[in-house]
């Protein structure tokens, strides 16, 4: 009998399919130094809600959320920030507390996952949150349109006139 693959080969190959969809979003762990990051390069910050649960989730982050983590139209704009709310991760809120992201989550107001809130550097929201998934074939559109508004309105705060 031919053995068509190695067992290296295969072992290989499960790791590369594995790393295509590794999430190249940062966990927030320190929202106090990412806002005077923004604050710095002008830049605002993108907090994508997740759930180690939602297949939702996993899909979005997949097709839209890590091509704009290497989209270098987006790359000195946005600071791109993961909150899991059904995780035992602290973070460092814009305040300086404390706080584990099911927590925050629930203070912000985020109910349903995925949701996308885009604030300023000192973590006010600049747009209106993006619920869920929605329709697939949109959705990088809707994200790409809200970052679009919140760097405009993030302009328009610092320049009033």
């Amino acid at each position: 009998m031919m053995r068509f693959f190695s067992p290296r080969f295969l072992l290989v190959a499960l790791l590369m399919a594995s790393c295509a969809h590794a999430s190249k979003i940062n966990p927030a762990l320190n929202l106090q130094f990412d806002g005077a990051s923004a604050q710095e390069k002008n830049a605002v910050i993108l907090i994508l809600y997740t759930a180690s649960y939602c297949h939702y989730c996993v899909r979005v982050k997949a097709e839209v959320f890590n091509h704009l983590a290497d989209d270098p139209k987006y790359r000195d704009h946005i600071i791109l920030r993961e909150v899991i709310i059904d995780s035992e991760i602290t973070l460092r809120e814009f305040d300086g507390s404390l706080v584990d992201h099911p927590d925050f989550a629930i203070k912000r107001g985020v109910a349903i996952v995925p949701t996308l809130e885009i604030v300023n550097p000192k973590g006010y929201a600049l747009t209106e949150p993006l619920v869920g998934a929605g329709i697939s074939d949109f959705y990088g559109f809707y994200v790409e349109q809200r970052i679009t508004d919140a760097v405009n309105q993030l302009n328009l705060e610092k320049n009033p006139s």
